[in-house]
């Protein structure tokens, strides 16, 4: 049961420790949102990934398929 809940407690720990560390830097607005940002493509794969698993399918192409979109991206932008 608690190496289920391992990686869970670290990330409280760590979220304690480095709030307790940095307080004015760590929770402030700015850098929650940055988090937020920088995170949330890795989040979108993850929820589908999961739904993928779940469902009973495996797919292998979800980082050939986001390099592709970086690539795609990169090149729409110059």
């Amino acid at each position: 049961m608690i190496q289920r809940l391992l990686p869970f407690l670290t990330l409280i720990v760590l979220f304690i420790g480095l709030a307790i560390a940095s307080p004015e830097h760590f929770l402030s607005k700015t850098n929650l949102s940055s988090v937020v940002r920088q995170t949330a493509v890795i989040n979108l794969m993850a929820l589908g990934m999961t739904l993928i698993i779940i469902s009973g399918g495996i797919d292998l192409s979800v980082g050939a398929i986001l390099a592709m979109a970086g690539l795609l991206g990169t090149m729409a932008m110059e």
